[in-house]
């Protein structure tokens, strides 16, 4: 009976009792968050310091990954301590205000990975015209724009469309959509399982597209032998290549927050649970990606790992770049 006195939206607090899963959910997002800022830092190093990423391919992952961990940052002081703490003694309206936080920064995220897809699409169709159309400018402004554009495609909808806020919810593991303000009213339209599906439809499958079709003119300019330096094409293919396989976490993740429906109904938890853990996880996995796909990072982690144990150690930045090549057009 006391939960009826509750406030509007007592669903996004803490049940102030912890049980083992509390623990285990909340110490799984601590991880992941952990490891993806921990590789994040190794990124942006990487990007600073490697020749083959002086290009806007390496400019929007810097981006991506800052996005990537000022989320993690979120989840950490934020979604990992309520889950873990099961505290109710705080405003619902954090919760919500960590929700809208979240998709924002997902968004960005997402859409800096589409931006990672016309990149390489861009570079193999028309690489002549490619430096001027992602010259630094544009691809500040294009970067300014979306991130405003997903701020107002979200907090408008969500804020004003009627029973369509959502937060972070402690008990449930994840963001779900809060009810009606009053038990009479229905919702008229489901913002967040459109946003799930169009994201899914238009970002994340047109990513793929996109991708395939890369990957595809790769594969004739190689079979017609259309290639002029074997070495850049290999960067290409393997630029093109990173950016495929991160589409795989992603698409699992829109598959799983459209089954949770962001519902706070038991027969929902797993997938809303599962989603977000698998969202923590693809972040960290993405950070991981410019180490696997190239050597080049791979060939200045162990440059410096075999300095570090030294006494002096040159302040002075290591650029590496490939052999008899001072720019990349990549």
């Amino acid at each position: 009976m006391e939960n009826c006195t509750l406030v509007y939206g007592h669903e996004l607090l803490g049940r102030k009792d912890i049980t083992p899963m509390d623990l285990l959910v909340g110490l799984l997002i601590l991880a992941f968050c952990s490891l993806q800022i921990a590789f994040g830092f190794v990124n942006l190093w990487i990007l600073w310091n490697v020749k083959i990423f002086y290009n806007s391919f390496g400019t929007i992952l810097a981006t991506r990954a800052l996005v990537d961990m000022s989320s993690s940052v979120l989840h950490i002081c934020y979604s990992s301590y309520v889950t873990i703490s099961q505290r109710a003694d705080y405003s619902p309206y954090m919760a919500i205000v960590a929700g809208y936080l979240g998709y924002i920064l997902a968004g960005m995220s997402c859409s800096m990975h589409v931006f990672l897809a016309v990149n390489r699409f861009t570079s193999v169709y028309f690489p002549l015209q490619y430096r001027i159309i992602f010259k630094k400018e544009n691809c500040v402004r294009i970067t300014t724009v979306t991130f405003i554009a997903i701020i107002i495609a979200f907090i408008i909808p969500f804020t004003f469309i009627p029973c369509n806020l959502i937060g972070y919810s402690a008990s449930h593991y994840g963001y779900i959509m809060l009810d009606c303000r009053k038990p009479e009213e229905k919702r008229p339209f489901h913002f967040g399982r459109f946003l799930h599906v169009a994201c899914g439809a238009l970002l994340c499958f047109g990513a793929i597209v996109i991708d395939t079709a890369t990957i595809r003119k790769l594969y004739v300019l190689k079979k017609t032998k259309q290639i002029c330096n074997n070495t850049h094409f290999k960067v290409k293919v393997r630029f093109t290549m990173q950016s495929f396989c991160q589409n795989i976490p992603m698409f699992i993740e829109l598959v799983l927050l459209t089954l949770g429906d962001s519902s706070p109904d038991s027969s929902k938890a797993f997938n809303v649970t599962l989603s977000f853990l698998v969202t923590r996880f693809t972040d960290f996995v993405n950070s991981t990606t410019i180490i696997v796909f190239n050597p080049e990072a791979r060939k200045f982690l162990q440059s410096r790992a075999r300095l570090f144990p030294t006494s002096s150690i040159s302040s002075s930045r290591n650029i590496y770049v490939l052999p008899g090549n001072n720019t990349l057009n990549c």
